[in-house]
């Protein structure tokens, strides 16, 4: 008996110990060059994934982190211009297609590969300080006793322009039993003031692989300073975090290069135990750079918000970004406008906007960070150093995760949407004479430089103990029309004009998608033009809510326009979104710089209804006959100016469009537009009459255009006669397995299909919306009413 006992053991240790070999973590050798393979919704992705490396002679290192879909292989680095492993991937998946074996539905699970390469996340730190105040404070010999100089927890000088924290903290509430990861450029841990509250165990470095995140670079202090704003010691040392009794652990990524699959592992890093994520970086804020977390990592955050914290959904925290001053928007950094994140500006100790502080429609709150000659005092690297030059939006992200984790400590079942609702609830309007506010049909108030308000610590956490977690999210997925259209110029007019069009959302189509109340909203909008940083995009509710989904950029002169980007928007929470929605897109500089409008899919998110029953349908065409046509897309009063109209076709549905071309996807006829998916599914879009008329010029004289009339029927007839014979001809040859198994999937929301709608109208711009004076008043009575 005791024999087999301890077989047992052995054999349960040799399982547990095979499995965790079979966690890829990151490490590289820098001799090899990596990839990672997708193997969605298979059970025997693992088994796929090695029979794979196995055909391709590469290494297999095992699942990537805590995504179950995802697989590392390797292979010894190659001179060679073309890389032999996507090359052999491809050669090989071709070949698969052909048989009919076991081994080749290996194949047909993997959807991609991708090579990893190596990037370099920005640091989102301080503004400089202004050079006559650094002037002044050496010759005047000014120094700061710390805890009183931290005004963002008690504004000594403006009283009332703080977190609001001490009735908190006299309540016991301290982020006591919360795990806060700061995803940076390290921790101090050995620093008196984080080391009673330091979490080892979600804790690692990743630019250098070892277990514990030592900040070594000259400039390694920006995580430091910021897991003080969150969880630094309340003893003699600096002054004391928001949640003095959190604990916080350091994951450091921002000391070098990592690739994606490095970022994603690092995005879902303990994410059992470490509750809060704080990231204080993104894509370069240089009002230039349109860059979004796909593939691995797009997965990665799906990951965290349905299975971290045990299904409840890791929490992840953004700070907007200091581009403003370049002109940036956040709205194009694909890390702060996702619905999976909560974005978080900055304010000053006035409650003024600062410079830097970058404004977009998906920003939820703001909180508390530099400007106005005042800095955020916390800790920094070493024993018993201490800092006073922490800003930018950098020290608003911890702030807000510091005010989190306090939520969390009084209600740990909160979900990641519950946390978001409460913020939009609670967040207290400030600044009120700022004409950007205004008065939304839910009876709250939103900003685009302020979202719908600052954090109020006490009122949040008010409000969490007898708040009602939501039920289940739904959405509707509406695409638009897809006929090219030109934007029209309104470079040098007094009044812009715009290329716009109307989606019909009914009260038929939310009831079948079950949704209950409105939460995001995402327009994924493709759009070909010579100079992006000219377009301009707005979208208008049925109640004349208007969100600024994208801002002119003066600095963006990137000439691929805009492909398959999805702008966000939270100033539409709560709203009945029965009605049309009006997307209007300009085009405001240099008219030598054209645009042309492709498609645009409007997305609306939000809770279940409890009392749902049945499967949710979330894609609907709002196309069901011909009367409904005119309803659903075209305006009932509008002046229509003509505009040309292309009869160049345009894909069915946008293409998922990569950063980087170094991935072999799954085999696609030729005629693709590039999915990234197995194989594309294309539809045609047939020509009205009404587009017939808009393009013809009717140039022929009365002798000759019965003759061309007819020469031109014989000619379509050949055309047409030699086309359908080529089609059977091929049809043949298209219908692989691959082919066969994608017509009868059923598509989600990144991959769906729709049917042609009417096309696009050119409408004047012409918009009711009530002056500022009246905005303004109104923005006063309601904050004396709710505050």
């Amino acid at each position: 008996m005791v024999h087999f006992f301890s077989l047992t053991v052995v054999a349960l240790f040799v399982t547990f110990t095979q499995t965790q070999a079979q966690r890829y973590m990151g490490k590289r050798d820098l001799n090899r060059d990596y990839y990672t393979l997708n193997i969605p919704n298979t059970e025997g992705g693992i088994e796929s994934a090695k029979h794979i490396a196995q055909q391709l002679q590469v290494r297999f290192e095992g699942s990537v982190g805590e995504l179950d879909s995802w697989f590392m292989v390797s292979s010894p680095q190659s001179l060679k211009r073309d890389d032999p492993v996507l090359a052999n991937f491809d050669k090989l998946k071709y070949l698969s297609l052909l048989k009919r074996d076991a081994a080749s539905q290996h194949w047909q699970n993997v959807k991609l590969i991708e090579k990893q390469t190596l990037k370099r996340r920005t640091k989102r730190g301080p503004i400089p300080a202004d050079k006559q105040l650094i002037d002044a404070q050496k010759s005047l010999g000014i120094k700061d006793p710390w805890f009183p100089q931290q005004w963002h927890l008690i504004n000594t000088e403006n009283p009332g322009n703080d977190i609001n924290v001490t009735g908190v903290w006299k309540q016991g509430i301290a982020g006591k039993g919360v795990n806060v990861v700061i995803l940076d450029d390290g921790l101090d841990y050995k620093s008196r003031d984080l080391a009673d509250n330091f979490f080892a165990e979600g804790s690692y470095d990743f630019n250098d692989h070892e277990s514990l995140p030592t900040p070594k670079l000259w400039d390694d202090s920006h995580g430091t300073r910021c897991a003080g704003q969150i969880a630094a010691v309340k003893n003699d040392v600096c002054g004391m975090g928001i949640a003095y009794e959190a604990k916080v652990a350091g994951v450091r990524i921002l000391s070098g290069d990592l690739t994606d699959a490095d970022e994603a592992i690092a995005l879902n890093y303990e994410y059992q135990k470490n509750m809060i994520f704080s990231c204080s970086w993104g894509p370069p804020d240089n009002g230039q750079t349109m860059e979004a977390p796909n593939g691995i990592l797009a997965d990665a955050f799906i990951n965290g918000i349905k299975n971290g914290r045990d299904g409840k959904g890791s929490i992840y925290v953004f700070a907007t970004g200091n581009g403003a001053i370049s002109g940036d928007n956040c709205n194009f950094d694909g890390y702060t406008n996702s619905i999976y994140t909560i974005t978080v500006g900055a304010i000053d100790h006035k409650n003024e906007h600062p410079p830097y502080s970058e404004s977009c429609s998906a920003q939820l709150v703001v909180t508390y960070s530099s400007g106005g000659g005042q800095f955020i005092h916390t800790t920094d690297v070493g024993e018993n150093s201490c800092s006073d030059r922490h800003g930018g939006t950098s020290a608003a992200a911890p702030n807000a995760a510091g005010v989190f984790a306090l939520v969390l400590s009084v209600r740990p079942d909160l979900t990641w949407r519950d946390l978001q609702h409460l913020c939009v609830q609670t967040a207290l309007p400030i600044n009120i004479k700022d004409s950007d506010w205004k008065k939304l049909p839910s009876g709250r108030l939103y900003n685009h430089k302020f979202g719908y308000g600052k954090l109020d610590a006490y009122a949040l956490i008010e409000a969490a103990k007898t708040f009602k977690l939501v039920n289940q999210q739904t959405w509707l997925e509406l695409p638009s029309p897809v006929k090219k259209r030109a934007i029209p110029d309104s470079s040098g007019l007094k009044t812009r004009k715009a290329l716009k069009n109307i989606v019909l959302v009914t009260d038929e189509m939310i009831k079948a998608a079950g949704l209950l109340r409105l939460e995001h909203i995402t327009a994924t909008v493709n759009i070909q033009h010579e100079r992006r940083g000219n377009i301009v995009i707005d979208l208008e509710s049925p109640n004349n809510v208007k969100s600024e989904l994208a801002t002119r950029r003066n600095l963006d002169t990137d000439d691929g326009g805009i492909k398959n980007w999805k702008f966000m928007t939270v100033k539409h929470w709560e709203e009945n979104p029965v009605g049309n929605w009006t997307l209007s897109v300009y085009d405001v500089d240099n008219p030598e710089s054209k645009g042309f409008m492709l498609n645009w899919t409007l997305t609306l998110f939000g809770e279940q209804d409890p009392a749902f029953v049945g499967i949710p349908i979330h894609t609907s065409t709002g196309i069901h006959d011909d009367k409904e046509h005119e309803v659903s897309i075209t305006p009932t009063t509008s002046t229509v100016e003509p505009v040309a109209t292309s009869l160049d076709n345009t894909p069915s549905r946008p293409t998922r469009i990569k950063s980087q071309d170094n991935s072999s996807k799954a085999l696609k006829p030729k005629t693709s537009t590039g999915s990234a998916t197995a194989s594309s599914i294309s539809s045609q879009t047939p020509v009205t009459e009404g587009d017939q008329a808009e393009t013809e010029t009717a140039t022929l004289s009365k002798d000759d255009s019965y003759l061309t009339i007819i020469y031109g029927v014989l000619g379509s007839f050949a055309i047409l006669g030699v086309a359908t014979g080529l089609y059977f001809y091929k049809r043949q040859g298209w219908k692989s397995p691959v082919t066969m198994a994608t017509q009868d999937r059923q598509l989600g929301p990144g991959g769906y299909e729709f049917d042609v709608l009417q096309p696009l109208t050119e409408l004047d711009e012409d918009e009711l919306s009530e002056s500022d004076s009246d905005d303004i008043n109104e923005v006063d009575r309601l904050v004396r009413n709710n505050h």
